[in-house]
């Protein structure tokens, strides 16, 4: 699928840099005639410019792209498997808010906003913006572009690789069918192609089982697996993570830096 730029030639952006390209991690903004796109990106720990391998990082509900807990999640990825990872904020989160709501309160906000106008086609919109731009500065490599999106990750993760063909895998799970909008979620997961890792949590108290089931089997791709480990909505079961991870590897071209 062509990039947005290709799609359209006389779009117009701007980044706006808040620190050095070559830091570890620096955030942007991202400025086009729709609007601004808040995003940061880790380097990889041997950045190869538009030959390093890329990871589309989604924080959950609750966060936002430099919360602490995204900011771990995404340093694991860098120093495990040296890919890059571009966040961009959600639709109602971090730099586009004017407050900082607690943890739990910003999840209550984050559910009635998805359960109401949940602003699919926009926030889908704006991920395609923001790979476009890192795309066209060389900072990663167009055929090496991986998603990673659990829970809040999978509700827009899945219509994003419904929309991208770029994605050459995607790490889903800890979402499903019980927070409304399920005719849309499953239409898209229908239209999936992407080669899909899901992996759902035997004890979550957010979404039943069979809910996370049903998105599940609505994925169209012939390449899908999933996974069932025990423990409530968070990355903490054992070997949850690891497995995430080498999928990523897998799927980017290696494992760290005798194999990427």
């Amino acid at each position: 699928m062509a990039s947005r730029f290709e799609r359209d030639p006389e779009m117009r952006i701007h980044i706006d840099l808040d620190g050095d390209t070559s830091a570890p991690c620096f955030d942007f903004v991202i400025r086009h005639p729709g609007g601004a796109i808040p995003a940061s990106f880790w380097n990889a720990r041997a950045p190869r410019g538009d030959r390093t391998p890329l990871t589309l990082l989604q924080h959950g509900g609750p966060f936002h792209k430099r919360h602490e807990r995204t900011d771990e999640l995404a340093r694991t990825i860098v120093d495990r498997i040296d890919s890059a990872v571009l966040l961009i904020d959600g639709p109602i989160h971090g730099q586009r808010r004017d407050d900082e709501p607690e943890l739990m309160e910003m999840l209550g906000i984050f559910e009635r906003h998805w359960r109401t106008a949940p602003g699919i086609d926009g926030y889908v919109s704006d991920w395609r913006i923001a790979l476009d731009a890192v795309l066209q500065h060389g900072w990663a490599d167009a055929d090496r572009i991986a998603w990673f999106g659990m829970s809040m990750g999978t509700a827009y993760g899945i219509p994003l690789c419904a929309a991208d063909d770029r994605l050459k895998a995607a790490a889903l799970g800890m979402w499903g069918t019980d927070w409304g909008q399920e005719s849309d979620l499953l239409d898209g997961a229908r239209r999936m192609r992407t080669p899909v890792l899901f992996q759902i949590k035997l004890d979550d108290e957010i979404f039943s089982t069979s809910g996370q089931r049903a998105l599940f089997d609505a994925i169209g791709s012939a390449d899908k697996c999933l996974h069932s480990f025990a423990g409530g909505h968070s990355l903490t079961a054992p070997g949850q993570l690891d497995q995430l991870l080498d999928f990523i590897a897998a799927a980017l071209g290696g494992g760290g830096d005798e194999r990427l």
